[in-house]
């Protein structure tokens, strides 16, 4: 019979995450720590461990799978050798929330978002990663608690210059929530450039005005300013004119709004239905039935000045649109049952009706024969009739709905004004249109960055209260998403220079084990998340493949980055 040894305290290994070592090499490259400690007052004699160390502590412990709030951060780490991140002067056993809350207050008396700026610039100059595009947009981030400013002991312009945690357009639906928002610049690898957190009220108008006088001042830190992305709220009068300042001038792309400039956009849609002069650019993605697309292109004068406008045709926009209009059809059986079950008592009634009917929005696509029909209907008194006797007699008028078709003129412009969407952009010759709407689309990689950033491992929801505090978290988070970019970036690089030497080979570390392509942080995150190095004793590590079939996907993805298990360790 097998014997059986039962200890009251299981003595189990730390663990290193494998995604966490690369991720703090990289922080070790870009000296994260060094340039928090600099910026930061302390006194090495009144910290057990440094805010900058503490800060790389939080930032690591969001590439851990553990669905716990970033302010436990004691729990986060439960299995982490925290001892092998930390500088020898720290100490492991003080990172806890209470003083990461310390940190925070250090941090949040620097200038954190110019510190960021700089790591991120940095970080894109050692990478030789070019600024080709800008994508811009923002977000909201919720957060429940009274947040009441009026209950702190504050200046009038004190309270101006805190965060305002306060109710506003909320983008993930949490209407009772207050919240923050966050605008955030990418470049086109999902870079983040810079992140701001805003006033929970603050308008995309307002966002924009604010990163296009950033962007505007890219140019003197080196950088090429590339190509502006931005949602439709960018294209004002205001900010059109600012973009195309000779002396500042920003090259931008956006969607037009449809109420913009005595709708601009209807317009020129109609302009391009009018010439019939369409290119066929096609699908834009690669991937499996994906939208097609035709482009007619339009120079005009805009706000004083020369401006290109792209109208496109989606084909998925298109079946929408005749799929609407047949809902819109099967919509009106209702209101015809309605219609022709009500009498009325007078021909001017029964006439007013029939022209409400028809000039409803649900029947302004269709043609509708509608009759008037005239009932009399005789009402004898009761009993034994009298001689003398005479009836009451009634009319009444009744709505019969004969046909319905399509018009012909209605349905057409609706469905040139459904499939179609128009581009804005003061970029008028060195691009072509297909290249232009390529530039467009590429916004998906800040919506992407967003999406991240609200993940169960980073801040869905953000429990603190302090507003100085938040907006510190806020760029600590954007610090992690870089992160992230830069390891998706080296993956990609790598990718691109293996095919360039193995043209006629594939790399079998895709989802699924298919052939790799585009490969993202997530990919290799989902891939490596079983693999940890453990602490055997001081100083001394092991590894083991949680199987072959990981090994197999994640050993390439690690030699694409020019890594091994080596000196991903040194």
């Amino acid at each position: 019979m097998a014997e059986l040894e039962i200890r009251d305290l299981p003595q189990r290994k730390k663990i290193i995450p494998l995604v966490m070592a690369i991720a703090n090499s990289i922080i070790t490259e870009l000296r994260f720590v060094e340039i928090v400690n600099e910026a930061a007052e302390w006194e090495r004699a009144h910290w057990n461990i440094s805010p900058g160390g503490l800060a790389k502590m939080l930032v690591l412990s969001t590439f851990t799978d553990i669905r716990i709030p970033l302010t436990h951060l004691e729990e986060r780490l439960e299995s982490i050798d925290t001892g092998y991140f930390l500088d020898a002067e720290d100490k492991s056993s003080y990172v806890n929330e209470s003083n990461v809350g310390e940190a925070f207050d250090r941090i949040s008396e620097t200038d954190y978002d110019k510190l960021y700026e700089t790591i991120a610039l940095s970080a894109m100059r050692q990478y030789n990663m070019p600024i080709m595009r800008m994508h811009g947009d923002t977000t909201t981030v919720s957060f429940y608690g009274e947040y009441n400013i009026e209950k702190l002991e504050l200046t009038d312009a004190e309270k101006e210059a805190l965060l305002h945690i306060e109710k506003g357009y909320n983008k993930d639906g949490r209407r009772e929530c207050k919240q923050i928002v966050v605008g955030q610049i990418t470049n086109e690898y999902g870079v983040p450039v810079v992140s701001k957190a805003l006033n929970g009220s603050t308008s995309d108008i307002d966002w924009n005005r604010e990163a296009i006088r950033y962007i505007g001042g890219l140019a003197a830190a080196g950088f090429e300013k590339g190509v502006f992305i931005a949602d439709c709220k960018l294209v004002t009068e205001e900010h059109i004119s600012a973009m195309n300042n000779p002396e500042k001038r920003i090259s931008f792309v956006s969607r037009c709004p449809a109420n913009f400039e005595k709708k601009l956009e209807s317009r020129t849609i109609a302009k391009a239905y009018g010439n019939g002069k369409w290119d066929e650019i096609g699908p834009i993605s690669e991937a499996k039935d994906s939208t097609r697309y035709k482009v007619a292109s339009f120079m005009e004068e805009v706000c004083g000045s020369s401006m290109r406008l792209l109208v496109l045709e989606s084909d998925t926009l298109r079946k929408k649109a005749e799929q609407a209009i047949k809902q819109k059809r099967a919509g009106l059986a209702t209101a015809v049952k309605n219609l022709e079950r009500t009498q009325w008592m007078c021909l001017a009634d029964a006439q007013a009706e029939r022209e409400r009917f028809l000039a409803m929005k649900q029947a302004a696509l269709f043609d509708c024969d509608i009759t008037i029909e005239k009932r009399v209907a005789e009402k004898w008194p009761r009993g034994r009739r009298r001689a003398d006797a005479v009836p009451t007699v009634t009319e009444t008028f009744h709505l019969h709905v004969q046909s319905i078709t399509n018009s012909e003129q209605a349905c057409r412009e609706f469905l040139q004004r459904e499939s179609c969407f128009v581009l804005i952009s003061n970029v008028t010759d060195g691009m072509s249109d297909e290249e232009l709407v390529r530039t467009y689309k590429g916004q998906q990689v800040v919506e992407n960055s967003f999406r991240m950033l609200k993940g169960p491992q980073l801040a869905s929801v953000i429990y603190l209260k302090n507003p100085e505090r938040i907006k510190v978290l806020n760029m600590l988070l954007t610090f992690s998403l870089l992160l992230r970019a830069l390891i998706q970036y080296r993956l990609r690089e790598g990718l691109k220079a293996f095919e360039e030497a193995h043209p006629n080979e594939k790399i079998p570390a895709g989802w699924g084990g298919r052939p790799l392509k585009a490969p993202t942080f997530k990919l290799f995150y989902e891939h490596s998340v079983n693999c940890c190095f453990e602490r055997e004793s001081l100083d001394r590590y092991s590894f083991a493949w949680p199987s072959a079939e990981t090994r197999a996907r994640v050993e390439p993805l690690l030699k694409l980055m020019g890594l091994t298990l080596e000196n991903i360790m040194q």
